[in-house]
């Protein structure tokens, strides 16, 4: 019987170090998770800051266009620009 116990003190410590083990390996890839899933929000967010980047250069494009198009017809704009008013203006009153 002796041996037995020898044994079963054995096994629980081979248990113990299996668990410490694990336990370590357990904490070691929630800290990965946690660093992934940073680095995913700081991509993410690089990638927005990029869309955001892309559509103010876009924007800044339209409206040089626009400034372009006004300075070769100022007067078809002035009359586009009352006949959008008044049809609005129209749509209102309608109702």
């Amino acid at each position: 019987m002796a041996t037995q116990t020898s044994v079963n003190k054995e096994n629980s410590k081979v248990d113990d170090i299996t668990m410490a083990e694990a336990i370590a390996q357990f904490k070691e890839a929630t800290s990965s998770i946690y660093d992934a899933v940073g680095s995913i929000g700081s991509a993410t967010a690089a990638n927005a800051k990029v869309r955001l980047n892309e559509g103010k250069a876009r924007a800044i494009e339209l409206e040089e266009q626009a400034e372009e198009a006004v300075r070769a017809r100022p007067l078809a704009t002035v009359g586009i620009a009352f006949a959008a008013g008044w049809l609005v203006s129209y749509l209102l009153h309608r109702r």
